[in-house]
């Protein structure tokens, strides 16, 4: 078949290539630096509070074995601290009536 790439393409393959050849030494740390820095920024506080899955399979197992007496105070004290789905609803608001009616 006689087919023949348009000197565009070529020319922006060749473009292309040689941006990928000149930048190849400046992307490769920039990536590793990236790696590296969420490497450390997990290692210091990706944790959070709850320590991973385990910590949450762990607590699974704790909420099992309590009483209701003892889920009930834990529901309290997750609405007074207002955790998570626990959020009481805001308490209406006093106002005075409109007599301008």
């Amino acid at each position: 078949m006689n087919y023949q790439t348009p000197f565009w393409k070529l020319a922006l393959g060749g473009v292309i290539a040689g941006a990928a050849i000149y930048f190849f030494p400046f992307i490769v740390p920039a990536i590793a630096f990236v790696f590296v820095m969420g490497l450390l920024f997990r290692l210091f506080f990706g944790f959070g509070r709850w320590g991973g899955p385990h910590m949450r399979h762990a607590y699974a197992a704790h909420w099992q074995s309590m009483t209701e007496e003892q889920r009930t105070a834990m529901r309290a004290k997750f609405r007074n601290h207002r955790c998570g789905r626990w959020q009481e609803p805001a308490e209406p608001t006093t106002t005075t009536p409109n007599t301008n009616a």
